[in-house]
């Protein structure tokens, strides 16, 4: 399977062609598409995607609720043998949400990872 390389949610175009990457790029980018995919976005599949609206936006979100939907996310990744290390923090100033992880994939690498949302 190829992937896209994607920056700020567009497909890159280097010297007019897509660019691609790889493993484990492949999959640090996969899994933070995950977490920015809201449930009910994808068109294809409205089941997809995190359950912001419904469990997190609106209300006062319990942090091990949201801690468990996360680590719920990033496991279900079909390349994340292991989940090393996962940390939730909440900013209430700015809205921000950072989760920051390190994973150990099928292939053996681990990646280090952190996503502001």
């Amino acid at each position: 399977m190829i992937d896209y390389e994607l920056e700020n949610g567009d497909i890159v175009i280097r010297s007019g062609d897509i660019a691609t990457i790889s493993e484990p790029q492949a999959t640090r980018q996969r899994l933070e598409q995950k977490l920015r995919l809201w449930r009910g976005e994808y068109w294809l599949d409205t089941s997809r995607g995190f359950p912001w609206l419904e469990q997190v936006l609106g209300k006062r979100p319990r942090p091990e609720v949201v801690t468990s939907l996360i680590r719920q996310i990033l496991q279900d990744d079909p390349e994340v043998r292991a989940l090393e290390t996962l940390t939730v923090e909440f900013e209430g100033v700015d809205r921000n949400l950072t989760v920051a992880f390190r994973a150990r994939l099928s292939n053996g690498d681990g990646i280090d990872q952190e996503v502001t949302l």
